[in-house]
């Protein structure tokens, strides 16, 4: 059965990726588990010179290290808990019927890795518990992106539920996909829609016009623009003057994943902007 992941850690973000997952599980009418991943930490070791060239404390010392590392531990599984039952709380005052809480020890890609088959929608903080500044990009989202293979949710500080959306489109045979990926995708349904390319060269009209055209002939209410300028700068600009509320891209095959996200451009869109990104697969 399909179901909603959203991935809850405790930073300042984790309101909004609450917020964010429980209007998709209403949006779309699927199951949602709230997510709490507690991540190994290392322990302390005992020097072997411990006693030998005076360092006799040491080995003292490093015990206590282990008893209060010990004790982070407890604490940080009690707060865990805390965190996924206030999540469920605000899930059912939104209205979503079936809410999961699952708390889990070990490392947060290989977990997910553990719902991938049954995983619609994966929706998570675009920076997490060790990134204080709205405009950084989480160490674990590269990798969550290349790794799995369901649409993916990032959100920022704030969420709104949105009523209008940007797609970010640019001719190229992924960008073609994503257009039937829109069309199908119940989380964009009702929603305005904003086809905009950034055309710096080249002569991409047709392709745009005809994405247009489909997007069209769906049902869906368009609005076009073609940019001009760095593409991030653009594309942010475009989102901020019309008061979008999400912005849509794309994402695939595993081989192409490297080269998207280490582009300077789609870093850029994520770590610049205020609204939620939703990468399609």
């Amino acid at each position: 059965m399909n179901n909603i992941v959203a991935c809850i850690d405790g930073s300042k973000l984790t309101l909004a990726t609450c917020e964010a997952s429980a209007w998709a599980a209403q949006k779309i009418q699927q199951p949602l588990t709230l997510l709490h991943v507690l991540e190994k930490t290392t322990r302390p070791v005992v020097s072997e010179l411990s006693g030998q060239i005076g360092l006799g404390s040491q080995e003292e010392l490093l015990n206590e290290l282990v008893e209060l590392d010990e004790l982070r531990s407890k604490v940080a599984l009690k707060h865990g808990k805390q965190l996924l039952a206030d999540a469920k709380e605000l899930a059912l005052v939104r209205g979503v019927d079936e809410v999961a809480q699952l708390q889990r020890h070990g490392n947060f890609i290989e977990t997910l890795a553990d719902f991938d088959a049954d995983l619609s929608l994966l929706v998570m903080g675009k920076s997490g518990e060790e990134h204080s500044a709205s405009s950084t990009i989480g160490s674990q989202l590269e990798s969550v992106v290349r790794s799995i293979k369901s649409d993916i949710f990032v959100v920022s500080e704030y969420f709104n539920p949105p009523n209008a959306y940007m797609i970010a489109f640019d001719a190229s045979d992924a960008s073609e996909l994503l257009i039937e990926k829109v069309i199908k995708s119940p989380l964009l349904a009702s929603l305005e829609c904003h086809l905009v390319m950034v055309s710096n060269q080249g002569d991409k009209s047709l392709a745009f016009e005809g994405a247009a055209e489909r997007l069209k002939q769906a049902g869906l209410f368009i609005t076009q623009s073609v940019l001009t300028g760095a593409v991030d700068e653009a594309l942010l600009s475009y989102q901020q003057q019309q008061q979008l509320d999400m912005i849509v891209m794309g994402a695939y095959s595993h081989t192409r994943l490297r080269q998207y996200f280490v582009g300077s451009n789609t870093t850029q869109v994520l770590a610049k902007s205020i609204v939620p990104l939703l990468i399609i697969r």
